[in-house]
């Protein structure tokens, strides 16, 4: 049953207002089941890229003011492009806070820029380990697996994107960009 597009915008202030009362998320946060069920239900844009960006909110806050402080630094070494500082600083918090999947999937986004795919794809599985729907972690893992030609490995990734967010357009296309790509590979 498709639920009105109107309606789940409502839906999705009033978690967002619950930001002001619950102080914390992460990836164990109750809310985030109801908003994945969300991203299953609805095709709507708007209400998709909404929801996304609630989810964000919620796997950001650690619910530790050091980790959140440690966050921010990495976040603003990393948007300066000092991106060695800013692996620096997420490794801070991954000693910190192990079970923290978005520390880990911040220095996976790191390493990733910095072109070490294999610790990239390493913080991504720890990253998905702790928390199996991270669509951003999953999207890393196909676009670096692709860049290392294993086509079915980022397919797969993208496959999964689409169990997550069935309608996301960009998994389609990687999808078919893959499996062109396949075709021109020797036997």
């Amino acid at each position: 049953m498709k639920i009105d597009p109107v309606a789940l915008v409502n839906r999705l202030l009033w978690i967002s207002i619950l930001f002001s009362v619950v102080s914390f998320g992460d990836q164990t946060d109750e809310r985030l089941d109801e908003l994945f069920a969300i991203l299953q239900d609805n095709a709507n844009a708007v209400v998709q890229q909404q929801t996304m960006h609630t989810i964000w909110k919620i796997w950001y806050e650690s619910g530790r003011g050091e980790i959140d402080e440690l966050m921010e630094k990495g976040d603003e070494a990393a948007r300066s492009g000092q991106l060695e500082r800013a692996e620096q600083v997420y490794t801070q918090v991954i000693e910190n806070a192990p079970e923290f999947s978005e520390g880990w999937n911040r220095r996976a986004t790191v390493r990733y820029y910095r072109l070490d795919y294999s610790g990239s794809l390493e913080d991504i599985n720890r990253t998905l380990a702790l928390e199996p729907r991270h669509f951003g972690a999953i999207w890393g893992k196909g676009m670096i697996l692709g860049l290392q030609r294993d086509f079915i490995g980022a397919i797969q990734a993208f496959e999964k994107m689409l169990e997550i967010t069935p309608d996301s357009q960009d998994a389609i296309r990687r999808i078919e960009l893959l499996k062109q790509e396949m075709k021109k590979e020797p036997v």
